[in-house]
């Protein structure tokens, strides 16, 4: 993946980044912030993880899927002792 990256970089196209490049560093650093149009947003979540937890175990519970659990793990052992001999 380097390689073709490499390969794809002509000559022209790396003379042209450098110009770019030197033709920028003219640019104070310190008026940087008046170039800068952003704002930073705090975002904060109220998140329960252990209830998350309980409401996913409560549905894994209900819906039946921890027979298919057990029934799986019962059959995959009887398998692996039959198979390993």
């Amino acid at each position: 993946m380097m390689l073709e990256l490499a390969q794809l970089v002509t000559g022209s196209d790396v003379n042209s980044h450098l110009s770019a490049i030197n033709s920028a560093s003219h640019f104070p650093i310190a008026d940087l912030h008046s170039y800068i149009h952003m704002d930073l947003i705090a975002q904060q979540f109220k998140q329960d993880v252990v209830g998350d937890l309980a409401k996913g175990w409560n549905n894994f519970v209900k819906s039946g899927q921890i027979w298919a659990l057990m029934i799986g793990v019962v059959v995959g052992y009887l398998f692996r002792s039959i198979t390993n001999s």
